[in-house]
């Protein structure tokens, strides 16, 4: 029996992509009897992380629970950020998170044999770090996201000298590090030749008993979903300007698509919907994880929208929603850049890809749809998807098997 320690401060029942992440390793993980396992999270609430009721089917299957109260309020955070010329981004603002190793070894009943940590947020590869540090074990490292080098991240000087230690102390300590696309593995095998041997392809996960592939229905308008948020540049712009063009020269089908996002939205992008007048579309707030899958499975075609990134290398990031996207068997349009890794994975699939910026592209594509619709035509709205790379169950038996290495 080995003695699991796995640390992450995103973990169910709260909900956000990294917590249904974990929840989806973590469900499997716990099904393997060899393996025991306690958790270190933080408690309820945390800030941008609400409890949903739909993921308490993932908290079970531990040993033992630890719950980290973290010390942050929207408000304080905007003022600290104010009054700190520095910010608050060491690493992030549940830092409050790390600096609570101390009544994590109080509290924990049963001396592990492995850690296993995942971020974000970065907090917990900090914390994960300390405890390794104190036990004196292995420790598996798993990063959602690149760290210092992420392209979403913009930090100053002194948090680009905090942030780049932390991540050379990290890859130094830990025997493996788990990341979620290859573009990503690259990318830290020329930044750490020496490190190469420690980094471990676990992409994110969709769980294969959600699967639920529906007939289509061709009755009532063609609904094209899109879930996960709008910030900054990642924004609908382009694909509202190609609904506009479309409707302007065909205005017969002013009432043929029904055209749903949901998903958290920052003030800069839902000023565009404030001002879009394609009555089509609408913006329905985030929504649990269950009511999300629901949507997915209803739609005709399903919408990506990368972060627009012009340096190939640094694409590094696959949308985990597009791993729910499979979970419908709908065909994907994946407005992102050249090079990206979502498109190393959607490019042998039955789905388009587009720039993200391609406004006479997308254009073309719901044209196509269009006539697709008309004709009855169920290929065209089908995703061919046959992969267990992205299986929840596949790879938390391979994690599984990296565990028992250790």
């Amino acid at each position: 029996m080995k003695n699991i320690l796995f640390v992450s401060a995103a973990f169910p029942p709260k909900s956000d992509p990294e917590c249904l992440q974990t929840a989806k390793y973590f469900k499997y993980l716990s099904a393997h009897t060899d393996l025991s396992i306690s958790v270190i999270t933080s408690s309820i609430p945390t800030l941008f992380m609400p409890y949903d009721s739909n993921l308490d089917r993932f908290d079970s299957g531990y040993t033992q629970k630890i719950e980290i109260p973290i010390y942050e309020w929207k408000i304080l955070n905007f003022i600290l950020r104010k009054l700190i010329p520095n910010g608050i981004d060491y690493p992030d603002s549940k830092f409050t998170f790390h600096l609570q190793p101390k009544r994590v070894i109080r509290t924990l009943e049963t001396k592990p044999d492995i850690i296993y940590s995942r971020a974000n947020p970065l907090s917990s590869s900090i914390l994960a770090y300390k405890l390794a540090e104190y036990y004196k074990i292995p420790w598996v490292m798993h990063l959602s996201d690149p760290w210092v080098d992420s392209p979403v991240k913009k930090y100053n000087q002194h948090q680009y000298a905090y942030h780049s230690s932390w991540e050379k102390k990290c890859f130094e300590r830990a025997q493996f590090i788990g990341l979620t696309s290859q573009h990503t593995i690259d990318f830290y095998k020329k930044k750490y030749p020496l490190f190469a041997d420690k980094f471990l392809y676990f992409p994110n996960v969709y769980d294969p008993a959600d699967i639920d592939f529906r007939n289509i229905d061709f009755s009532g308008k063609l609904k094209i979903v899109y879930t996960g948020g709008l910030a900054g540049d990642r924004s609908p712009r382009f694909f509202f300007e190609a609904l506009k063009e479309l409707l302007t020269e065909n205005p017969h089908l002013e009432n043929f698509f029904e055209i749903k996002f949901a998903g958290p939205i920052d003030r800069r992008n839902l000023q565009l919907f404030d001002q879009n007048e394609n009555k089509q579309i609408t913006h329905i707030g985030q929504l649990s994880y269950a009511r999300s899958l629901e949507l997915i499975k209803e739609a005709h075609l399903l919408l990506n929208i990368d972060l627009p990134i012009k340096q190939p290398t640094m694409a590094m990031f696959f949308a985990s929603k597009i791993l729910d996207y499979f979970l419908a068997g709908r065909k994907i349009i994946s407005l992102s850049s050249k090079g990206s890794a979502s498109e190393a994975v959607l490019k042998n699939l039955n789905t388009i890809l587009l720039e993200y910026n391609d406004v006479q592209g997308i254009k073309q594509v719901l044209k196509d749809s269009v006539e697709s619709f008309n004709s009855h035509h169920a290929d065209f709205f089908t995703l061919k998807f046959q992969s267990s790379e992205f299986d929840a169950h596949y790879n938390a038996n391979r994690l599984a098997g990296v565990f028992r290495s250790l």
